[in-house]
């Protein structure tokens, strides 16, 4: 499960998906000046936009949280800067988990649309 009421931070560039634990954080502490165990949510989506994976430290060990699409890709909202890091919204977080697009607000190719009927 992911963290609610965190601050998430977007890692800017692509990533190798093959990192793992070490290598994320090795990424939060060196390029993002970042602490990894400090309770905040770093997202990182990889070259090819169809897996993204977050790290977060929970109850005394790093979680990974790893998704990779079977149809579309992920995209990131555009990101703010405050000094403090490029970060999104959990609102924002959950949309690019379910493939929203942004600049459509619509999904990103894996899901169909369905026509709905109402029942009298």
């Amino acid at each position: 499960m992911i963290p609610a009421n965190k601050k998430y931070f977007v890692y800017p560039d692509c990533v190798d998906g093959r990192k793992s634990f070490n290598g994320l954080a090795g990424i939060i502490r060196s390029e993002l000046q970042g602490n990894p165990a400090g309770g905040d949510v770093f997202i990182f989506i990889s070259r090819s936009r169809q897996s993204i994976k977050l790290l977060f430290w929970e109850h005394g060990g790093f979680v990974i949280y790893y998704k990779r699409m079977d149809n579309g890709s992920f995209e990131v909202p555009p990101l703010r800067a405050d000094g403090q890091g490029r970060h999104i919204s959990e609102i924002q977080l959950l949309q690019v988990i379910r493939g929203v697009e942004f600049q459509k607000e619509k999904q990103r190719g894996r899901v169909t649309k369905t026509k709905l009927t109402l029942e009298k």
